[in-house]
C-alpha cells in the first residue's frame, strides 16, 4: 500500500505502508505548484462567473495532488502487480472486501482501467488500473501533461476526475482501449455506495467527513436487504 500524504502525519505502521512524501517523491507536482499557486482559475475561481471563487470545479491546484500520485504509482507498480487501484483516503472501510470481489471489478484483457461511471464525468473516489495494459503508461502520462502545458484551463472543468475523462474519451475515441464501467452514464447522487463498493466502503464526501458515515447508507443498506429478500423469496 502506497500513501501519499498531504501535509500531515500517519498515526500508524504497518509492514505492507510505504509512506511518500510528495514533497520529495513528485517534483513534476512541485514544478505545477509553484507555476500555478496565484492563478486564481486553478484555485477555485470559475472563469464564467468570476465572483465565484471556491469552487472545486476549477480547484486544479487542490486536485493535482491526486494526479500527480496516481501517474507516479503506476510507475512504480507496472511491472509487479496486474493492478493499481486508487482509493481516496476520506473512505471507511465498513465491511471487509472479498478477494474474488476484486478480481470480479478489475480490468482485464484489453480494459485499461475500471471506473464508476454516471452522469457527467466519472467518481474517482476508486479508480482501477490494469498495469499490464499496453497503453498504461501513455495514459498516466497524458494525465500529467494536460496539467503541466497548462492545457487544463481550456476545459470546462480543471479538477482531477474531469480530465481523467476527457483523457478516457481520448483513448476511447482513438480505438487504444475500452474501459470497464461500473454503475451507468445516467446515474446521480452518491454512486459510490449506489455502487457494487457501497457494500464494503463508505465515501465521506463534504459534510459526511464530520458526521464519518454517508447519510444514504442506511437508506441504500435497506434497500438491498429487500432486494436480497425479493431474491430469496423467488428462487423458492
Amino acid at each position: 500500500m502506497l500513501v501519499y500524504p498531504e501535509m500531515t502525519s500517519v498515526g500508524f505502521s504497518e509492514a505492507r505502508l510505504q509512506l511518500l512524501d510528495p514533497l520529495v517523491v513528485l517534483p513534476k507536482l512541485q514544478q505545477f505548484k509553484a507555476f500555478y499557486r496565484d492563478n486564481p482559475f486553478a484555485n477555485g475561481t470559475n472563469p464564467i462567473i468570476p465572483q465565484q471563487t471556491e469552487n472545486f470545479r476549477w480547484d486544479a491546484y487542490r486536485f493535482s495532488n491526486k494526479v500527480f500520485a496516481v501517474t507516479d504509482a503506476i510507475r512504480r507498480c507496472r511491472g509487479n502487480f496486474d493492478q493499481l487501484i486508487w482509493l481516496d483516503a476520506d473512505t471507511v472501510t465498513h465491511t471487509q472486501i472479498p478477494e474474488r470481489f476484486l478480481d470480479k471489478i478489475a480490468p482485464k484483457g484489453g480494459q485499461l482501467a475500471a471506473y464508476l461511471n454516471r452522469r457527467g464525468y466519472p467518481e474517482c473516489g476508486w479508480v482501477g488500473y490494469n498495469l499490464k495494459h499496453p497503453e498504461i503508461l501513455n495514459f498516466a502520462d497524458r494525465f500529467e501533461q494536460i496539467y503541466l502545458s497548462g492545457e487544463f484551463l481550456t476545459f470546462k472543468e480543471n479538477h482531477d476526475s474531469f480530465i481523467f475523462w476527457e483523457n478516457v474519451q481520448e483513448v476511447e475515441q482513438a480505438n487504444k482501449a475500452t474501459f470497464k464501467k461500473l454503475g451507468s452514464r445516467w446515474q446521480t447522487g452518491h454512486i459510490f455506495i449506489q455502487s457494487a463498493l457501497g457494500k464494503y466502503l463508505d465515501h465521506l464526501k463534504g459534510e459526511r467527513k464530520i458526521e464519518g458515515r454517508s447519510r444514504e447508507r442506511e437508506t441504500l443498506s435497506f434497500a438491498r436487504k429487500i432486494h436480497h429478500f425479493l431474491q430469496q423469496s423467488l428462487s423458492r
